[in-house]
């Protein structure tokens, strides 16, 4: 039994959205009904008892399970009734910044494909140490991110302030302030931020495959003044490079072929059954 209504993050104008509406034309009804923190499981879980043929797609975001890479959406369910996929990538901009799509998307004014890739593996060096971090306050719910307020809905500390040290004084603090009365303890976290440390290390397996692990909008962010130097609007080159991407992706035919990610997606959303 196909799906035919498929539920995602974001509203009408998301990134998630647009690039559903390429890889699933012809599939199934998409509709974007906001943030996961906003009863995004709740309303899915509800709206199929209306609708079994109803099924949800959210990010991600960061694991503490030491997951292979299958190259294909992970599955999710509620009392052992699936009701939808995760991304096996972190977030959206996961894939729209992954060399291949880029490649693709931008032909003859792509970066060039080896200065690009060397960009993201530097980017990746400078955040590896924030994203153990993340990753070690999200295995226990707590809140992953500051500084700054880069955009409407990004984080981002002070390049200067993403060292080892740096953000184990982050997680303590962090923790102090938020566990009220749970029983978990500062070295807890702590203890998980230098057990994840080394694999998000280069070397490191997460940091083999940062585009899986690592917060695309963080690499993004490092990687603002290389866009630049790339040809991206200097004065918003993140927003730009997205848009590009995204518009030569609604252009362009077949798209779902380009990750094998999105190749089973199609398949799954094809071959649903409730």
């Amino acid at each position: 039994m196909s799906l035919n209504v498929l539920y995602c993050e974001g509203n009408s104008k998301s990134l998630d959205i647009r690039l559903l509406q390429q890889l699933l034309p012809g599939t199934c009804l998409i509709k974007p009904i906001g943030g996961k923190f906003y009863g995004f499981e709740d309303k899915i879980i509800s709206d199929r008892a209306i609708n079994p043929k109803l099924a949800g797609l959210r990010d991600r975001d960061f694991d503490c399970r030491d997951l292979r890479i299958a190259n294909e959406p992970i599955e999710w369910f509620d009392r052992d009734v699936q009701i939808g996929w995760f991304w096996e990538r972190k977030e959206i901009e996961n894939y729209l910044i992954d060399p291949e799509v880029v490649r693709r998307a931008l032909g003859r004014k792509a970066p060039p494909m080896d200065e690009y890739k060397l960009a993201l593996q530097k980017s990746a060096e400078t955040i590896s140490a924030y994203t153990a971090s993340r990753t070690a306050l999200s295995c226990y719910r707590f809140q992953n991110s500051w500084g700054d307020q880069v955009d409407k809905t990004h984080r981002f500390p002070q390049l200067s302030k993403l060292g080892k040290d740096q953000c184990r004084d982050k997680i303590g603090e962090i923790v102090r302030k938020d566990k009220g009365d749970r029983i978990v303890e500062e070295q807890n976290v702590v203890d998980k931020f230098s057990n994840l440390l080394p694999l998000h290390r280069p070397g490191g397996s997460r940091f083999q495959n940062c585009l899986t692990f690592f917060a695309g909008k963080d690499l993004l962010y490092v990687m603002k003044n290389k866009l630049q130097e790339f040809g991206f609007n200097s004065k918003d080159p993140i927003n730009e490079f997205l848009e590009r991407v995204l518009q030569r992706i609604e252009l362009s035919e077949d798209v779902w072929t380009w990750i094998p990610e999105w190749q089973k997606l199609r398949e799954l959303i094809t071959n649903f059954n409730s």
